[in-house]
C-alpha cells in the first residue's frame, strides 16, 4: 500500500476509507445499522464518491436496505457527507480523532443538535415510556421498580449526544418541559395513503425516527418527529414524476447551523434545499430574487446554543 493512497475495507457492519499520509492519517467510515438509505451523503459528496444500492422490496416490506458504498479513488476525505448525515451513519477520524475537515476549515457550519435535559422534572414523574421509544436508545436512565415491576422512581436520566438523533420524541412525549430538542433540518412532509399499495409499509421499515407508523392497514406519518432526510421517498413504490405527486413526499427547506460564509456551503444548500419551496415559505416572488434571498438566509440562519 503506497503512503497516501486511499483503501477501503468492507464487514458485514461496517465500510471504512483510510488514507495514511506522512503526519495524518484519515478514516471515513459508514456504520450500516446507523445508516437509513436518505442518500443525503450522495447528494452533497462534491467528488460523486458515494453512490447507494436499490432497496429490495417483498410484499410490501423492506427486505433489504439501501446501502451506500463509497469509493476510495474518488473521496477527497473533505467530511460533507458526515456533516449532514442525519443519523450519524457516517463519522471521520483524523489521527485517531474525530475531525471534520470541511468545518475545521469553516467550509461547512456546524449543524444546530441542540438536546437539553433536566433530570429533576423526569424524576418527579414515573413514567418510562419515553425512554423506551428512543428510537435509537440515546435517553439512559436508573429506573426503580417494585417487585411487580411499577416503577417507583427514575432517576438520574440523560441523552447521549453522539446517538441522538433531534428526533423530539422525548421533548413531545417524555414529562413536560423536561427536554428541549432543536432539529438541525427544517422542511415539510406529505402522506397520501390513498396512493399507497395495499399493505405496503416500506417507508415506515427505513424511517429513523419512527415518524412513519404502520397500524395494520395503512401508514401514517408524524411530522414532529420528521428529519426531512427522504429516506421513505427513496423506498417508496410509487414515486413522484413529472406528471403526478408520489405516495410519499418530503421537501428539505432549510438548515438550522451557525454563521458561515463559504462558497462550498452554498454548493452544498443548491443540492440539498429545495430554493423554490422555502421562498415560499417567505413569499418571495421571482426566481433570481427568490434564491438570492432564500441563500442569505439559509447561510445566516442561527439559533442560540
Amino acid at each position: 500500500m503506497g503512503r497516501g493512497k486511499p483503501t477501503k475495507s468492507d464487514t458485514p457492519t461496517r465500510q471504512a476509507l483510510l488514507r495514511p499520509m506522512i503526519t495524518r492519517r484519515y478514516e471515513l467510515a459508514v456504520e450500516y445499522d446507523k445508516c437509513c438509505g436518505c442518500k443525503m451523503c450522495v447528494t452533497v459528496c462534491p467528488q460523486e464518491a458515494i453512490s447507494i444500492s436499490e432497496v429490495v422490496l417483498a410484499d410490501g416490506r423492506v427486505q433489504a436496505k439501501p446501502r451506500i458504498d463509497m469509493d476510495p479513488d474518488k473521496c477527497s476525505f473533505c467530511g460533507e457527507c458526515v456533516v449532514v448525515c442525519p443519523t450519524h451513519a457516517l463519522s471521520e477520524t483524523v489521527n485517531g480523532e474525530p475531525e471534520i475537515p470541511v468545518i475545521k476549515g469553516q467550509a461547512f457550519p456546524v449543524l444546530v443538535r441542540k438536546v437539553t435535559v433536566k433530570p429533576e422534572i423526569c424524576a418527579a414523574s414515573t413514567e418510562t415510556a419515553y425512554i423506551d421509544d428512543c428510537p435509537v436508545g440515546a435517553i439512559k436512565a436508573d429506573v426503580r421498580r417494585d417487585e411487580d415491576g411499577n416503577v417507583l422512581a427514575v432517576e438520574n436520566v440523560e441523552v447521549e449526544r453522539a446517538t441522538c438523533i433531534n428526533c423530539t420524541h422525548c421533548m413531545e412525549e417524555g414529562p413536560r418541559g423536561a427536554f428541549t430538542i432543536v432539529k438541525p433540518y427544517k422542511g415539510r412532509t406529505g402522506l397520501d395513503v390513498s396512493l399507497c399499495p395495499e399493505g405496503c409499509q416500506a417507508c415506515a421499515d427505513v424511517c429513523p425516527t419512527h415518524c412513519i407508523t404502520w397500524d395494520g392497514k395503512q401508514v401514517a406519518l408524524d411530522e414532529r418527529f420528521c428529519l426531512f432526510c427522504g429516506a421513505c421517498e427513496e423506498v417508496c413504490p410509487v414515486p413522484a414524476s413529472e406528471d403526478t405527486t408520489g405516495a410519499i413526499r418530503i421537501v428539505r427547506t432549510g438548515f438550522v447551523h451557525l454563521p458561515v460564509e463559504s462558497a462550498a456551503w452554498t454548493a452544498a444548500l443548491d443540492k440539498l434545499v429545495s430554493f423554490r419551496e422555502a421562498a415560499r415559505e417567505l413569499d418571495i416572488k421571482g426566481q433570481v430574487k427568490r434564491r438570492k434571498v432564500v441563500a442569505e438566509r439559509l447561510l445566516g440562519e442561527m439559533v442560540d446554543k
